[in-house]
């Protein structure tokens, strides 16, 4: 079984959630912890879809379930609605652009990736 482009679209928009956390917390933006667990979570979650999705069809939903997590927790916290009407702000500016829209898009994408893997099965 082949990786679906749904599954490669979802892994490439988890990486870019990943850049976007990366230059967030190299531009200097505050509150983010030591170690930051958003990179490994999108980042580890983009690297099993694109390993094991194609073996393993319930690898996707996590493709789901990373980036809903992470954009929920944006959500809640709030302080990125700041970052993305400071235009000026290039670095924090580009790196919650990268981020929201990887998550949203990511997530968009492996509800796609899922469909398409079950769909598959049905009609079998």
């Amino acid at each position: 079984m082949n990786r679906s482009t749904a599954a490669v679209a979802n892994a490439f928009f988890l990486f870019a959630g990943v850049a976007g956390l990366i230059i967030q917390i190299a531009s200097g933006v505050p509150g983010f912890p030591d170690i930051p667990p958003g990179p490994f979570i999108l980042g580890s979650t983009g690297i099993l879809v694109l390993t094991l999705a194609a073996r393993f069809r319930w690898i996707l939903f996590l493709g789901i379930v990373a980036p809903t997590f992470i954009l929920v927790g944006a959500l809640l916290e709030g302080s990125f609605w700041g970052r993305l009407a400071d235009v000026g702000d290039f670095g924090p500016f580009v790196g919650t652009v990268l981020l929201i829209g990887g998550v949203i898009a990511a997530a968009t994408c492996g509800v796609v990736a899922v469909s398409q893997a079950y769909r598959r099965v049905a009609a079998r």
